[in-house]
């Protein structure tokens, strides 16, 4: 049994291909910084390592490439057929609390999310089209990065907003990075000789998305992404925690609308907006060289 697991991201593509007999990874790469400058992939299938870099302007372009890869390594469509293919997506909404079988009716739900999670839900969607046209007839299933803070008791998911803001517009908080948190939750359990259901912890998932969670008896109880992925922490380029005046305050001061004021949080702020850089490497590597914006 042959499972393909991919992770679309806002600025990346991961993927696994698994022998689910015995649970082997016969191929896994990434595909980074689709869209900037310097985008490449790094694929590894057995012994073999390969990197490429090549101009990847969207994420279409990213799984092309990484389905050459995967065709070069004797593992593309002709080498065997595929029994699942797993997709991971950020934002289910309430809509979805487990994994789900895709149809069209699910795709359309994940659609329907996409103004609570702009940068994601549409790379998620697009592994999704890509992988339901090169593969119509293998069964194909969303995981979703909320599930695993729904057990979050209400005066964590709450916002002190009016009650017809929750009840009508389902307004609350969701958290993300979800299958992240569960997976180093049980693994940080296992180190630490603990029951999963045992273990008290505090889980930080850092990347160009980054957020924390409070871990109690094994489940979330708390976590700093709210509604959408743009709460909390300071990211690549999303602002984290910001006055919720400053919307009103730019579009008074600085005639910027709602949507330009969405934009700029999501995709220009963050480390980007501090120092003109996302890519982590880069900014140690200025700070290291005595850069002022980098070192803040």
């Amino acid at each position: 049994m042959r499972v393909l697991v991919l992770n679309s991201g806002s600025s990346s593509i991961k993927y696994q291909l698994f022998d689910m007999t015995d649970r082997r990874v016969l191929a896994a790469g990434l595909v980074e910084r689709i869209g900037d400058e310097g985008a490449r992939i790094v694929h590894t299938a057995g012994d073999e390592r390969t990197e490429r870099s090549e101009p990847l302007p969207d994420h279409r372009a990213g799984f092309a490439l990484m389905g050459a890869c995967l065709a070069e390594s004797g593992l593309g469509k002709a080498a065997g057929s595929l029994d699942g293919i797993g997709h991971r997506v950020v934002h289910g909404g309430e809509a979805f609390s487990d994994p789900t079988l895709i149809d069209d009716d699910v795709v359309e739900a994940i659609r329907a999310q996409v103004p609570l999670a702009p940068l994601h839900n549409p790379a998620n969607l697009v592994g999704i089209e890509v992988a339901r046209e090169a593969f119509p007839d293998v069964p194909q299933v969303a995981v979703f990065d909320t599930a695993f803070h729904q057990t979050m008791p209400a005066h964590a998911y709450r916002y002190a907003v009016p009650e017809s803001l929750y009840a009508e517009r389902h307004v609350r908080r969701y958290g993300f990075h979800g299958t992240s948190h569960r997976y180093v939750a049980r693994r940080a359990a296992e180190h630490l000789a603990l029951a999963p259901d045992a273990a008290n912890l505090i889980v930080l998932h850092l990347g160009n998305g980054a957020s924390a969670s409070a871990i109690e008896n094994g489940r979330c109880v708390d976590t700093s992404m709210g509604l959408t992925p743009l709460e909390g922490l300071v990211m690549g380029t999303r602002s984290g925690d910001v006055d919720p005046a400053l919307h009103t305050y730019l579009a008074r001061e600085a005639g910027m609308d709602l949507d330009a004021v969405d934009a700029l949080l999501n995709r220009e702020s963050g480390l980007k907006g501090l120092c003109g850089d996302n890519d982590m490497r880069t900014i140690v590597s200025r700070m290291a060289a005595g850069d002022a914006g980098a070192t803040l």
